[in-house]
């Protein structure tokens, strides 16, 4: 059976070398995740809206996201069979969920 992601916790699930994982968007992954890629979350979640994102946005989003998950420790052990194209829009929505706006704030993804 497949684990279910938790919309509410910002939950997605990712596809991986036949395996299923589900990322969450921890304050560690995201800290990790803003130093790997080399700028804040908003503006790598930009680039995945926009269609600017590199090998490097996927991996810096999903490689800490993924060891919290039980997943692989490096990037030497991610598989990518599906295509950088597939993944992405994983990427986007574990972005999405760690910065959708709470109540009445307003959304800083236009």
């Amino acid at each position: 059976m497949e684990p279910a992601a938790n919309p509410a916790r910002g939950e997605v699930v990712l596809r991986l070398g036949g395996r299923a994982f589900v990322l969450r968007p921890t304050f560690a992954a995201l800290a990790e995740t803003e130093e790997m890629a080399g700028c804040p979350l908003l503006a790598l979640a930009r680039r995945f809206l926009d269609g600017t994102y590199g090998v490097r946005d996927v991996v810096a989003v999903l490689l800490p996201a993924l060891r919290r998950a039980g997943g692989p420790a490096g990037i030497d052990d991610l598989p990518i069979g599906g295509g950088l194209l597939s993944l992405a829009p994983v990427c986007a929505r574990l972005l999405t969920a760690a910065l959708r706006p709470a109540g009445d704030l307003p959304n800083p993804l236009p």
